[in-house]
């Protein structure tokens, strides 16, 4: 069985840029509500921040999943929502590992599964563990579903 959750890393440097748009945004309502005259980037921060803050907090942390593969299905988890999805490798379309070189040496790696009920599940490699165990999996029980 695979089990594959987001790296520790990403949920932390996650975690820091959340508590610092929080940090910002406190201190950036408490200058609104003291101030009578106050600057326009004031208001331009909030409405910028609150946003980008919750789109964030919502798609890592609310849309948490873990994955298991294993025993010929892939069963996607999302612990926060109470929510589980199971589908048999029947169920799967077509599967792409997409590959785009970011620089001289590096390479950012995605996994993408189309499933037969229109959901799709996108794995990137440096965001979540078991990558390989992933594409591994995938390639041997399913090789014909792989789409170039």
């Amino acid at each position: 069985m695979i089990i594959s959750k987001p790296q520790p890393s990403t949920l932390i440097s996650f975690a820091l840029f959340l508590a610092i748009t929080t940090w910002v945004t406190v201190l950036n309502v408490r200058i609104i509500l003291k101030i009578s005259q106050v600057p326009w980037y004031n208001y331009a921060l909030v409405a910028v921040l609150v946003p980008i803050g919750l789109f964030v907090f919502y798609k890592i942390f609310i849309r948490y999943k873990i994955l298991k593969m294993g025993d010929n299905q892939i069963q996607i988890d999302y612990p926060v929502l109470r929510k589980s999805n199971k589908y048999p490798l029947a169920q799967i379309i077509k599967w792409t590992e997409n590959i785009v070189k970011t620089g001289k040496n590096s390479v950012y790696k995605e996994l993408r599964i189309l499933f037969a009920d229109g959901q799709s599940l996108s794995v990137g490699h440096r965001e979540h563990t078991e990558y390989l165990r992933m594409v591994q999996y995938l390639s041997q029980k399913i090789p014909k579903k792989k789409s170039a």
